[in-house]
C-alpha cells in the first residue's frame, strides 16, 4: 500500500485482538468510512477537510462491527503454503503450474515458461516468500499488458498505457487519461474470470461509471458478467491477502 494520503497509523483493542487502524485523508471522499483490509487493519477514510476526532469517534462507534468483519476474513497465508495447495498461475489461456528450487549458483531470480509449467530457481539463503512474491509480480508485469492487449483489438477500443501494480482491495482501475491498472494477483484468477476482469476495466473506457449503460457493454463482451462478478469477490477475499505485509 502506499502512502499518499497517510496521515497517522495506530492500534485499535479490541477484546484480546489488537487491530491497527491507518488514517487516510482522500480529497474525493464526501463521508467518513472504513474500509476492512484484513483480520488485523483496516482503514479510516477521511474527507481532505474532515475532522480527525469525529472521525476516530466515528471509529469507535464501528468497534463491534469492525471485530464481527475481521474475524471473518481467512487467516493470512504465505506464499509457500499457498502455492503448494494452488501452484496455477494463468499467463494466457493456459493453465501452468509453478515449481521453484533453490540454488547457490544464481545471484538472481530466474525463470523458463513451458507449456505446462514454469521454472523458477532462486538465490539461497534468500526468504522464499519473497522470491515467490518478486517473481509472480514480474510475470505479471509482463504477461498481464500482453492480455489486455488482446482483449482490447477482440473489442476494438483503445487506452493510453497499462500499468500492473500491488492494490490491496481492487483488482484494477481506468482512470480518465485511459490509464488502466491492473492487481497482479489476475494470474492467480481462472483464465475466465482474469479476462473478466480485463474487460471490466476496458468498460470503463466507454462508461466511466457502473451504470446500466455499462453493464449492457460488459454483458455484450462477457456474457454472464454479473454472476462473474460475484464470483470474483467471493475469490478476492482470500487472494486479496497475498503478498501483504
Amino acid at each position: 500500500m502506499n502512502n499518499r494520503g497517510l496521515v497517522e497509523r495506530f492500534p485499535l483493542e479490541i477484546g484480546e485482538r489488537t487491530i491497527y487502524c491507518i488514517v487516510r485523508k482522500h480529497p474525493r471522499a464526501k463521508r467518513v468510512s472504513v474500509r476492512i483490509l484484513s483480520r488485523s487493519e483496516v482503514v479510516l477514510v477521511v474527507p481532505e477537510k474532515g475532522s480527525l476526532g469525529n472521525a476516530k469517534e466515528f471509529l469507535v462507534s464501528k468497534r463491534e462491527w469492525i471485530a464481527k468483519k475481521t474475524f471473518q476474513l481467512p487467516e493470512r497465508e504465505s506464499w509457500k503454503s499457498f502455492f503448494r495447495k494452488t501452484p496455477s498461475l494463468w499467463l494466457d489461456r493456459k493453465e501452468r503450474k509453478l515449481c521453484w528450487e533453490f540454488s547457490p549458483d544464481r545471484k538472481k531470480i530466474t525463470y523458463h515458461v513451458e507449456s505446462d509449467f514454469i521454472q523458477a530457481s532462486f538465490p539461497e539463503g534468500n526468504d522464499e516468500d519473497d522470491m515467490l512474491f518478486s517473481l509472480v509480480v514480474k510475470l505479471a508485469t509482463i504477461y498481464l499488458p500482453q492480455r489486455l492487449e488482446l482483449c482490447a483489438e477482440k473489442v476494438d477500443v483503445s487506452y493510453d498505457r497499462t500499468r500492473v501494480g500491488n492494490q490491496s482491495s481492487r483488482w484494477g482501475s481506468c482512470s480518465s487519461r485511459r490509464v488502466i491498472s491492473l492487481n497482479w494477483r489476475i494470474l492467480l484468477l481462472d483464465h475466465n474470470l482474469g479476462e473478466y476482469v480485463l474487460y471490466h476495466e476496458l468498460a470503463h473506457l466507454k462508461h466511466m461509471n457502473h451504470s446500466i449503460h455499462y453493464w449492457q457493454l460488459l454483458e455484450e463482451w462477457v456474457p454472464g458478467a454479473r454472476k462473474l462478478d460475484q464470483e470474483l469477490n467471493r475469490q478476492g477475499r482470500r487472494l486479496m491477502l497475498l503478498g501483504e505485509s
